[in-house]
């Protein structure tokens, strides 16, 4: 017996007034309609629930059984129907998601339309540090975080979607351009070039090298615009670490670098798209991730197409 809802909650309406005529009223249906609408229930149940004395109506001893039943059925129905609604999000009629990485790509997403919308949902993304995107996605402000840099905790799951290796760019004329693979220790032994501390860039390098226990020799230290003239400018025996996307757009053009494959270790810059496991948004938009996955070279192509431009229109340099 599947009972329908609707009548069960006109059945409890008339019994509120105990007449057809009021119980119809609040119901916004006419009397003929909501009678029917009893007669069917109590088909469905096999039996009367109500008697009809002259103008009068009685509830059935039947129905006085099964009263308490028809309310805790109303009830449920009621309490599932505010829980369902209550895990859809106002926001669910879009997705947000967070970025860290290149000041220059943020840009990207929306002059490209790459993530403006996904299956007509609306895309939300906002630029954050690593630190806020975790902080987001475990308070479910957003549904996942895209970042050049890794994002751990033990209730977050990262899908890569890219990576990058990283390698030594020296000039033509620097001792080990000779080689074409570097070993950990040559890397030690070369004055570097590097970006300030709290580049996020130079922060992956720092910490790949770190576990890998290699010790960094930098030789300089600067904001964008100094680092960008230093490398381009000068030829003083320094190196510095690019990704070789970077290496063969920006810096291959030149004919004055080359670029250093590093022996023996791991050095990428591995690009990830993270949420809360238990969210399982991860099946929910398995197509939005599989479509990031397989266009999001091309929109770092442009991106770095972008900071280039950028770079020689303002600074004059080369772009790391």
């Amino acid at each position: 017996m599947n009972l329908n809802y609707t009548r069960v909650l006109h059945f409890l309406t008339v019994v509120k007034y105990m007449n057809m005529n009021k119980a119809a009223k609040e119901l916004f249906i006419s009397q003929p309609a909501l009678s029917l609408s009893i007669s069917r229930l109590e088909k469905e149940l096999g039996l009367s629930l109500f008697y009809r004395d002259k103008n009068k109506l009685i509830l059935s001893k039947e129905a006085e059984i099964l009263l308490p039943r028809f309310e805790e059925f109303r009830q449920a129905h009621d309490i599932l129907v505010s829980d369902a609604s209550g895990l859809v999000r106002p926001h669910d009629s879009h997705i947000n998601i967070s970025f860290s990485g290149s000041a220059f790509f943020f840009p990207v997403f929306y002059m490209s339309s790459f993530l403006n919308s996904y299956n007509g949902d609306l895309i939300h993304i906002c630029y954050v540090d690593v630190e806020q995107a975790t902080s987001m996605l475990l308070t479910n402000q957003t549904d996942f975080a895209i970042s050049y840099y890794p994002i751990t905790h033990p209730l977050l799951s990262t899908m890569t979607v890219m990576s990058e290796p990283i390698g030594l760019i020296v000039s033509k004329s620097h001792p080990l351009a000779s080689k074409t693979i570097v070993s950990l220790k040559d890397l030690e032994t070369v004055k570097l070039h590097g970006l300030s501390r709290h580049h996020s860039f130079r922060s992956l390098c720092d910490q790949i090298c770190q576990s890998l226990d290699i010790h960094l020799n930098y030789e300089t230290e600067d904001d964008y615009p100094a680092y960008y003239k230093r490398i381009s400018d000068t030829d003083d025996g320094c190196g510095f670490l690019s990704t070789k996307d970077n290496f063969d757009l920006n810096f291959k053009p030149q004919e004055h670098y080359i670029f250093l494959d590093i022996d023996s270790a791991v050095m990428e810059r591995s690009i990830g798209i993270s949420y809360l496991s238990s969210g399982k948004k991860q099946y929910k938009y398995q197509g939005l991730l599989d479509y990031i996955k397989e266009n999001f070279a091309s929109q770092s192509l442009m991106a770095n197409k972008l900071s280039l431009a950028i770079n020689r229109e303002f600074w004059g340099g080369a772009h790391h």
